[in-house]
């Protein structure tokens, strides 16, 4: 994401007004920061009924209109297919309003009187529920980036967050009206006002323990929010580590700098960094995991390689996961077998293969082997690349099942199920060939995987 986004998304982040509890000051903040952010010509807040018939609008900016329109409702009877886009896509990205499928029924009504030509809009969720979108309307031509999505996107999380702030002022209101009145009958009903405030304490401790599910439930709310969340706290741990580095170049130049402070700042900075690379390494995982999932085929490169020295260097790349394992790895395949693939999409196959065998079948273990073989098979134009280890195995029923998306027998220890799942869509799909796996319990895995000579 670009610098000016990061920047952005953190004085919003850091902003008191998120967690004073006034909504509309929020609300402005955030859109204003849309605006500053995409540089487009309207923002606006629109937020759904309980049945999800219609939105209204709920705050609009316009860069050409100081007093822009703000009665403006649409119906899902005369809009059907943006809300029925609202209802099955995440983000709805129209860089030709006037002609995108969720888009084109505000064409004459509404985008050609105001010379809108491209809108983004971002849904808005609150405690697991859509309760609204974000929408930007550009007068220009516009192609929205990625990380203007994202940005979009985490404006939108911010907003749960405004909500909840709200939430929890109106309920401290009323809390502090209820302990007023109890306390001008203080005298007179001294038990009585006693039994109030338990239940009234009990009721605190319910509302605070409700407000960490709500902050759950939003947490979880869509991979978007999932991978916002640790890009969020990296930026934060970051940010974090630079202003404590200008304080300690500030003391340094004041010659105020004591062992203490520098104790503190090594110990500071450790901690940021160790933040820092933790929820990165978890965004990373999220997004190679979900994209790797669905493959694109016409994002991979095919080129032609030597496939020895190319499983040589694949094996190489992953030492550091091998050493800690304690894995020994042999390669058996004719150093002159040159094939036309998808290297992007073998490395992925071996990295995923070695992973496996280290997560789940070599725990506890020492004397641990992998051995890569290829077979030549010039009859069929293919050639067979057995993958084997000496691991633990598998029972027959966890075979058969795995390559089935999100199965996995470590949930509990962090597990996502994907990583087989890759390895058979990119095996079947990106390099048009078929993978086979046979194990028994404590007598290793073998994966088998037939490929073309060349793809064409």
């Amino acid at each position: 994401m670009r610098q000016q986004l990061v920047q952005i998304l953190y004085d919003v982040s850091t902003s008191a007004i998120l967690d004073e509890g006034y909504i509309e000051l929020a609300e402005q903040l955030i859109v204003t920061a849309i605006m500053n952010g995409l540089n487009n010509a309207r923002a606006s807040i629109w937020l759904l009924n309980d049945d999800f018939s219609q939105c209204h609008c709920r705050l609009l900016l316009d860069n050409d209109d100081d007093d822009p329109d703000h009665s403006l409702v649409l119906t899902r009877e005369t809009f059907p297919a943006y809300f029925q886009a609202l209802d099955t896509q995440r983000v709805i990205i129209a860089n030709d309003a006037h002609t995108d499928p969720a888009t084109y029924e505000f064409s004459d009504c509404y985008l050609t009187p105001l010379g809108i030509n491209s809108m983004l809009d971002a849904p808005l969720r609150f405690k697991g529920k859509m309760i609204g979108i974000f929408c930007c309307e550009d007068t220009r031509p516009r192609q929205w980036q990625d990380d203007e999505c994202a940005f979009l996107s985490a404006l939108a999380d911010l907003y749960g967050r405004a909500l909840s702030a709200q939430e929890s002022r109106l309920v401290k209101q009323q809390l502090e009206v209820a302990n007023q009145q109890l306390e001008e009958r203080v005298i007179e009903r001294t038990k009585t006002l006693q039994k109030t405030l338990d239940a009234l304490n009990n009721t605190q401790v319910k509302l605070i323990e409700s407000e960490k599910m709500a902050a759950l439930g939003n947490l979880v709310a869509g991979i978007a929010h999932e991978v916002n969340t640790p890009l969020g706290v990296a930026v934060t741990a970051t940010s974090s580590a630079t202003d404590h580095l200008a304080l300690l170049t500030q003391q340094l130049n004041d010659n105020t700098l004591s062992k203490n402070d520098v104790d503190n700042f090594i110990l500071h900075i450790s901690e940021c960094l160790t933040i820092s690379s933790t929820n990165l390494d978890k965004a990373a995982v999220l997004i190679s995991n979900f994209k790797q999932t669905a493959v694109d085929q016409s994002s991979l490169k095919v080129s032609t390689i030597n496939l020895h020295d190319y499983l040589t260097k694949a094996i190489h790349s992953l030492t550091p996961l091998t050493r800690r394992h304690k894995v020994n790895t042999q390669i058996h395949c004719d150093k002159t077998l040159s094939v036309l693939t998808v290297p992007g999409a073998l490395n992925q196959i071996i990295m995923n293969l070695v992973n496996n065998s280290c997560v789940h079948g070599f725990t506890g273990a020492d004397d641990n082997q992998v051995t890569i073989t290829v077979t030549d098979t010039p009859e069929r134009d293919s050639y067979s690349l057995c993958y084997q280890d000496n691991g633990r195995g598998m029972e027959e029923h966890v075979a058969s099942k795995v390559f089935e998306p999100f199965f996995t027998t470590s949930r509990g220890s962090g597990g996502s199920g994907l990583g087989m799942a890759i390895v058979y869509n990119l095996a079947t799909q990106a390099l048009r060939g078929n993978v086979t796996v046979h194990s028994r319990p404590q007598q290793g895995v073998m994966f088998t995987i037939e490929l073309p000579y060349k793809l064409t």
